[in-house]
């Protein structure tokens, strides 16, 4: 069956109301409905549903052309300035374990950046293992070491070990390589021990871009390191110093291990 359908308008409503209030003329109910219904249609805002939506306009060649006229100088000192190149990508790191351990331990020795270094260690460490003052604790001094053996057996050697006066802290680092057998566990046996022999509390991380089940061991993801070096690196820009700059792009090189 085809029925035709007209469109709601006030007109048409008001009138299905009062053809509907004659057919109830004994609900009191209902007497007002068409001057509530005028009343409510005489609040709403005008709105027709044949208006176009506007859309923003194209850009104009010229705008683009002035546009990529302007950025050009600000573009050739930036490049000039060696700010389109990470060079942490041309220094030999390579994705290899040894190396990469030991410029993060360069970058977090308090003698390379000061403050901002150890930011960076301190902001680390409180993403990895919460809960504790490592700030108060960097403050009160720290050492950064590579390739550690805590009992002297060469077969546990950590790949860092940061150190305060309360804490042993190793790091074991992985990109491409996997794990040795009963590595982590050996590793936190032989940093526990080292730690009850000079009165300080052990903590392990394992630092990979993959998880490894070992209780006792806290993971990381360099993705921590990334963001620590970001966070460790952000001052005003009259305090932004050389230092800022290489750590930043540190953590940006890493950031995908």
């Amino acid at each position: 069956m085809n029925e035709s359908h007209s469109a709601v308008t006030r007109e048409n409503l008001t009138s299905f109301f009062s053809d509907y209030i004659a057919a109830h003329g004994n609900d009191a109910n209902v007497l007002d409905l068409p001057q509530r219904l005028e009343k409510f249609f005489q609040e709403l805002p005008y709105f027709s549903p044949t208006d176009e939506i506007t859309a923003p306009p194209s850009p104009i060649a010229s705008d683009l052309a002035h546009f990529f006229a302007t950025i050009q100088a600000p573009l050739k000192a930036e490049k000039e300035r060696g700010g389109f190149l990470n060079f942490w990508s041309i220094a030999g790191l390579n994705g290899y374990e040894v190396r990469t351990a030991g410029a993060l331990a360069g970058l977090w020795h308090y003698d390379f950046g000061g403050e901002v270094s150890r930011t960076f260690v301190g902001n680390y460490l409180e993403r990895v293992i919460p809960g504790r003052n490592w700030e108060e604790e960097l403050r009160r001094g720290y050492n950064v070491y590579t390739e550690v053996n805590p009992l002297g057996d060469v077969a546990d050697r950590v790949d860092l070990l940061v150190e305060t006066d309360r804490s042993l802290v190793g790091i074991e680092i992985k990109i491409r390589a996997g794990l040795g057998e009963r590595q982590l566990e050996r590793y936190e046996l032989a940093l526990k021990a080292r730690a009850v022999h000079i009165g300080k509390s052990p903590f392990l991380i394992f630092l990979a871009p993959y998880q490894a089940q070992s209780p006792g061991v806290y993971l990381s993801t360099w993705k921590d390191v990334s963001a620590s070096a970001r966070l460790a690196t952000i001052c005003r820009s009259e305090s932004w110093a050389i230092t800022h700059h290489i750590i930043a792009q540190f953590g940006e090189h890493v950031f995908n291990h």
